[in-house]
């Protein structure tokens, strides 16, 4: 009598390709790196928890995915008010926080390297004209505690300032709108002019697109901070970039990069730290004191 029974036995033939285990499928949340989850972004791949999940038509979406589709519907208007097109949108201090997808990058890349072609026309025009210098703010410019941010310096500054701007000021404008992401620009920049002030009063000409992007990107890491996120790759960065300043020996460099970190890291723990009521109004207050103490600090040199 034959035997037709199979020469394995079920739970082999369970075990053989039972699908993905538990291990496998289920990541730490992109926020959350204490929460795993089997859920993912449906256009990005983001592991993402219960709390960072926001309902798509299809499946689930992370908040980056949500604020870059925002960013692309909200409207932009005229000098009337008329809306140009998208859904409605929101101000900060007065300053739209919305527009065009990475719409205040572009115009930040371009206003660098328009800066950057004049200066190599001729011969540092730009420079002079908007780089930092403690002895012109002395005088009474004090645009230039500003105005370094479009002052990349050489051809090759300007080329790695605009590739800098375009990785990490898109994503920054994604989820934070155009009005907090310019905000927290320009703090970075006084920030950086700020420590030029009170520790290198002297230095002329002072070129600071690098050191402004630090500051963003310390703002990004406070709030990351803020919703749990690992930062140490973030720190590990700044703290690299600062030590190459450090190990080339330009002193004006790092001083106004780590002037600029500690300002952008501070505006961007006043946006994730602002309490839900009212968080429009608290962010600007919150930033408008970052930038008080930073002309107060700036001030010193004209008592001193």
């Amino acid at each position: 009598m034959s035997d037709d029974r199979p020469d394995f036995t079920w739970d082999e033939f369970a075990g053989r390709d039972s699908g993905p285990r538990d291990a496998d499928r289920f990541k730490p949340c992109f926020r959350h790196a204490d929460r795993t989850t089997g859920i993912t972004c449906q256009r990005c791949d983001r592991p993402i928890c219960g709390e960072c999940m926001v309902p798509a038509s299809v499946g689930f979406q992370c908040s980056v995915c949500v604020a870059e589709q925002q960013m692309a519907s909200r409207p932009v208007t005229n000098r009337s008010g008329k809306k140009l097109g998208g859904q409605g949108g929101r101000t900060l201090g007065g300053i739209k926080l919305s527009g065009g997808p990475a719409s205040t990058t572009v115009v930040l890349m371009v206003l660098v390297g328009v800066v950057g072609l004049v200066d190599l026309v001729t011969g540092g025009l730009g420079r002079a004209l908007l780089g930092f210098s403690g002895q012109g703010v002395l005088a009474g410019q004090l645009w230039r505690l500003i105005t370094p941010i479009l002052v990349a310096g050489g051809v090759f500054n300007v080329a790695i300032g605009l590739l800098f701007l375009w990785l990490v000021g898109r994503s920054i404008e994604a989820e934070l709108g155009r009005g907090r992401m310019l905000a927290v620009l320009l703090l970075s920049g006084l920030g950086g002019s700020t420590a030029l002030m009170l520790f290198l009063p002297g230095v002329g000409m002072m070129p600071m697109t690098y050191a402004a992007i630090l500051g963003m990107l310390a703002a990004v890491a406070a709030m990351k901070y803020r919703f749990g996120e690992d930062i140490k790759g973030d720190l590990i960065l700044l703290g690299l970039m600062v030590a190459f300043s450090v190990v080339m020996g330009y002193v004006p460099g790092w001083i106004s990069q780590i002037g600029a970190i500690i300002t952008g890291g501070a505006a961007g723990a006043v946006l994730a730290y602002a309490p839900r009521e009212n968080r429009d109004r608290w962010q600007t207050m919150g930033l408008i004191a970052v930038a008080t103490v930073c002309l107060l600090l700036s001030g010193l040199r004209f008592v001193l």
